[in-house]
């Protein structure tokens, strides 16, 4: 993607309808949707929400591990490929804006952080975030595959590969072809170097498998589940429903999804409902409070001082 292509897209992005009409889609999506999660769990009942809420203080401190992996493993990788890490405040109201608006939101803001703050060329830059972006969804869906094949073999995962599934297959597997692209193709599409390429697939592969491993931990301590397999089968809803590009609110999807899902599994919906709900809010929680609150507060006085001068 060249600085000329990037031009063209910002200015079609800044023009009013669309302006409005992305504003409209970003307020109205989540705000049916809650209607719809508050409904569902209005009528399993609050009273038992409550009284099915975990009890293993392992389950509140792997919630707030949980939130540090994304963070940690963006540092990890843009300290490689600039040479020094980008700022942790900067990651995190990233990450802030990738969960509460739209998928990518928080790497356009990431982008002009970095035009602003850092020496780099803007094409280091360009390419930098979008092949990251690129090489943390095919280690994302390389995940799915393995976690997919495990329930496959724990008899979790009822399926068969016949050839009506593998258009289906091919589809899905577009992260991990594009990753493919970049590593054969490299000088022509990208700046990076195959070892970055390599090191950054690497470091994305290492967080996913992390995430992983503390979602499983969070469904077994939680109480909730019947057994291992059923924690694996919440585990892999999780990791589709993450996949799914260009959407809000991921949490309250999985919320609702979640709770759709435990009836036709036979999981006990309660506590179900309950750890949808916690994890969540948890999110949402640590997101505002390590990322939106602050930059509101320094929005705000930023403005105070301009209105003074």
């Amino acid at each position: 993607m060249t600085t000329p292509e990037i031009a063209t897209g910002l200015a079609f992005a800044g023009h009013p309808w669309i302006k409005r009409t992305s504003a409209i889609l970003r307020w109205a999506f989540p705000i049916v949707l809650l209607g719809f999660v508050v409904h569902r769990l209005g009528v399993i009942g609050w009273r038992e929400i409550w009284a099915a809420r975990p009890s293993h203080i392992g389950f509140y401190l792997l919630l707030v591990a949980q939130f540090f992996l994304q963070p940690i493993g963006d540092l990890l990788v843009y300290a490689n490929l600039w040479g020094s890490p980008p700022s942790i405040r900067a990651i995190l109201r990233k990450r802030f804006l990738n969960s509460v608006m739209l998928d990518y939101s928080g790497e356009l803001f990431f982008y002009f952080w970095a035009r602003k703050h850092l020496d780099l060329a803007g094409s280091v830059l360009v390419h930098s975030i979008k092949d990251s972006n690129v090489l943390s969804a095919g280690a994302g869906l390389a995940m799915v595959y393995i976690v997919g094949l495990a329930l496959i073999a724990a008899g979790g995962l009822p399926v068969r590969l016949g050839e009506e599934n593998w258009p289906y297959i091919v589809a899905g597997s577009l992260p991990l072809l594009l990753c493919a692209v970049l590593v054969l193709a490299h000088n022509k599409v990208t700046v990076l170097s195959r070892g970055q390429i390599a090191a950054t697939f690497g470091i994305h592969a290492g967080r996913s498998l992390s995430v992983l491993a503390v979602e499983f931990g969070l469904w077994e301590l939680s109480g909730a589940m019947p057994g291992w397999v059923a924690s694996l089968q919440f585990v892999a809803l999780r990791l589709l429903v993450t996949r799914l590009p260009l959407l809000p609110n991921k949490d309250l999807i999985f919320l609702g999804v979640g709770i759709a899902v435990a009836r036709v599994v036979h999981v006990p919906v309660a506590p179900v409902a309950t750890v949808l709900v916690i994890l969540a809010a948890a999110d949402l929680m640590l997101s505002s409070t390590m990322a939106g609150l602050p930059w509101a507060v320094e929005h705000y006085f930023v403005l105070r001082k301009k209105h003074a001068a």
